[in-house]
């Protein structure tokens, strides 16, 4: 098995449907799978998968009772899989003619390659950024509390970063990973403290810790709507999720003091999310991820 892709849904029933059927449509040339894994969803996703792929050989539903996380659900698909290598595919995303190709003959032509990270566009057709650097902790704190929309940490964001080009980074988006099993069995997989964000961050840094480069790789393309699963969560509770991975992040990253720092503008960032859920029910104010 040269390719295994892994998605993990929670909720996002009809665009996990349109995955599938943009990498039933656009499928590579070798021998891969596909392992799907439902995370408690409770909108009727694994009868529908069930019922439109139950016949496709190439894909597997993998179900589990409750919400493991982006990274328990990764790693649960993880134990089912058998390609030498590992896709991780939001399942709002749709994948392109020679997508799938194009990143697993990257990982072939380039031994120094850990992880591969292609090019990502909005609905629109519009590049979304998709490489940062590592975080730092004034750069998360700006993110973190929205302020990087006033005050852009443009380093950390990578704002000037040509994605027509192809390139060594620190980090790509989760959206649309690929890495190598082989690396996998080395260092582990993604850390499942981090329940959602910055896992992925962190699996970065241990590939390149461990002497291998993060490439981005524009000519393959994937599109991505962004969000539609962690939008389904109110405003205070996104917020609490992510304090809790960027806290862990810095615990294992940073300093001591860059724990105690972001435990004590949480309270203000949290009254600040608290606030905006009471705004979006009274005003009916739809508050955008992150």
């Amino acid at each position: 098995m040269k390719l295994s892709i892994i998605i993990v849904n929670w909720n996002t029933r009809d665009l996990v449907v349109r995955c599938l059927h943009s990498i039933i449509k656009n499928p590579p040339s070798f021998l891969f799978e596909v392992i799907v894994v439902d995370n408690g969803s409770a909108d009727g996703s694994t009868d529908t998968i069930a019922n439109l792929f139950g016949h496709n050989k190439r894909v597997r539903l993998v179900t589990s009772l409750r919400n493991l996380g982006f990274a328990g659900g990764c790693n649960l698909g993880y134990k089912h899989a058998a390609g030498e290598y590992i896709l991780l595919l939001n399942p709002d995303t749709e994948v392109r003619a020679g997508t799938l190709d194009g990143l697993a003959h990257y990982l072939d032509t380039n031994a120094d390659a850990g992880i591969v990270g292609p090019k990502i566009l909005n609905p629109n057709g519009t590049t979304q950024a998709s490489v940062r650097r590592f975080p730092g902790l004034w750069s998360s704190m700006a993110v973190f509390s929205g302020l990087h929309r006033f005050l852009s940490p443009s380093r950390y964001l990578m704002t000037d970063f040509d994605y027509d080009k192809e390139a060594s980074v620190d980090q790509v988006m989760g959206a649309a990973l690929l890495t190598r099993r082989k690396i996998i069995e080395t260092i582990g997989f993604l850390d499942e403290k981090f329940w959602l964000w910055y896992e992925e961050v962190d699996f970065c840094k241990r590939v390149k810790e461990a002497g291998y480069e993060v490439k981005f790789y524009p000519k393959a393309v994937i599109m991505h709507h962004k969000g539609a699963g962690f939008s389904q969560i109110p405003v205070y509770k996104r917020k609490r999720t992510v304090a809790r991975s960027l806290i862990y992040y810095f615990q294992k990253n940073g300093h001591f003091w860059d724990v105690w720092i972001i435990r004590l503008t949480l309270p203000a960032v949290l009254l600040a999310a608290k606030t905006a859920d009471f705004l979006q029910k009274l005003f009916g104010i739809k508050m955008r991820p992150r």
